[in-house]
């Protein structure tokens, strides 16, 4: 046993045994080191980071289009400030709508004039539908909410006469407001 040790020790043996074990050591703690900085760059946060948002008027606007497509809505029933600004022959496509906006959620409130006949119930339903489907697919965003609110009944010959009633006497103004100068 003791030949065995001198000459182990003589041939370089047991050096051999142990810069084998070394290597293997170095090799785990290079495997280790490298797992552990994968580890780090995936979890860490990019410092800049891509993001699409987008502004309420841009939700209001996808949502009024999809109230407008169910039937049974002769048209949105705006604030005062819509009010006064179709006074003026003006018309604003989101009046009626209201969205708050979160980065992946939207809430949506409508005021609606629906047409004499129709079941609120129903159309309510359907806007729901309509409105979650058209904002989801065109923004991504998950509509948590829909509100609607009947501002008015109306049968649709009676909301066009009203129409066209809105139109004449604006245009009545602007002809008197045209009409011939005292100068």
């Amino acid at each position: 046993m003791a030949n065995e040790a001198k000459y182990n020790e003589i041939a370089g043996v047991n050096k051999k045994e142990q810069e084998k074990k070394e290597k293997q050591q170095k090799r785990e703690d290079f495997v280790d080191n490298v797992q552990d900085n994968i580890k780090e760059v995936s979890e860490s946060k990019p410092e800049h980071e891509s993001k699409l948002t987008f502004e309420d008027s841009v939700i209001e606007k996808i949502a009024a289009i999809a109230c407008h497509e169910v039937d049974g809505v002769l048209d949105m029933k705006g604030g005062f400030f819509s009010g006064i600004s179709e006074q003026f022959g003006g018309y604003s496509l989101t009046k009626g709508i209201a969205a708050d906006v979160g980065e992946k959620e939207a809430a949506i409130d409508a005021s609606i004039i629906l047409e004499y006949g129709y079941s609120a119930p129903k159309i309510f339903e359907e806007l729901k539908r309509n409105i979650s489907q058209s904002v989801g697919q065109m923004t991504g965003l998950k509509v948590v909410e829909v509100n609607v609110r009947v501002d008015d009944v109306m049968t649709k010959k009676e909301f066009e006469l009203n129409k066209r009633n809105n139109r004449s006497n604006r245009n009545q103004e602007q002809n008197y407001n045209e009409g011939p100068s005292l100068r």
